[in-house]
C-alpha cells in the first residue's frame, strides 16, 4: 500500500495551512487518520509505505495510533539540499506558488532531527536506485526502527 499523506490534508473542507500554528489540531487529526489506515492496512497483511511529511514532533501521535495494531514501524527521512527539496517540489503537478515558503519552513524543521538524526538518508548526491539500495539495505539491518521509541 502507498498511503500517499497528502491525500488526507485534502479532506478537510476549511484547510489551515500545515505550518501555521493554529493547524496544530487539524495536523493532529490528519497524522491520526494516516496512523489508522495505514495500521489497518498493515494488521491486514499488506506492505504500507507512508508518503509524506511526518516531523519525529507527531510521531508519539502516529505511534500511539498504530500501537494496538502491533505492527512494526519504521521511520526514515530522505532529505536534499534546499535548492534540490524546492525543485522537486515545485515540479509537482500540484504544486502552488506559495508552497515554496512551506517547503522552506519544512525543510528547515527536519534539519536537526535530534534523537533521530540516524533516520536521515541524504538523497542529494545519489540516483534514486542507490538511495532505495541504502533505504532497503539499512531497514533490513533495524537501523530505522522504532520499537526502541514505542517501548520507551
Amino acid at each position: 500500500m502507498h498511503v500517499v499523506t497528502d491525500a488526507f490534508y485534502r479532506f478537510f473542507s476549511h484547510p489551515i495551512v500545515p505550518i501555521r500554528p493554529e493547524a496544530r489540531d487539524q495536523n493532529t487529526a490528519a497524522i491520526r487518520a494516516i496512523a489508522a489506515a495505514s495500521a489497518a492496512f498493515a494488521a491486514s497483511g499488506c506492505a504500507v509505505f507512508v508518503d509524506g511529511v511526518i516531523g519525529p514532533w507527531f510521531l508519539p501521535t502516529f505511534l500511539a495510533e498504530v500501537a494496538p495494531s502491533g505492527v512494526r514501524v519504521d521511520y526514515v527521512v530522505l532529505r536534499a539540499p534546499l535548492a534540490e527539496t524546492l525543485a522537486r517540489a515545485m515540479a509537482r503537478a500540484e504544486a502552488r506558488a506559495d508552497d515554496d515558503v512551506i517547503v522552506r519552513h519544512m525543510h528547515s524543521a527536519f534539519a536537526d532531527l535530534g534523537a533521530f538524526e540516524a533516520h536521515a538518508v541524504d538523497t542529494g548526491a545519489q540516483p534514486l536506485a542507490a538511495t532505495r539500495e541504502l533505504v532497503e539495505r539499512r531497514r533490513a539491518r533495524g537501523d530505522f526502527s522504532l520499537s526502541a521509541f514505542r517501548e520507551g
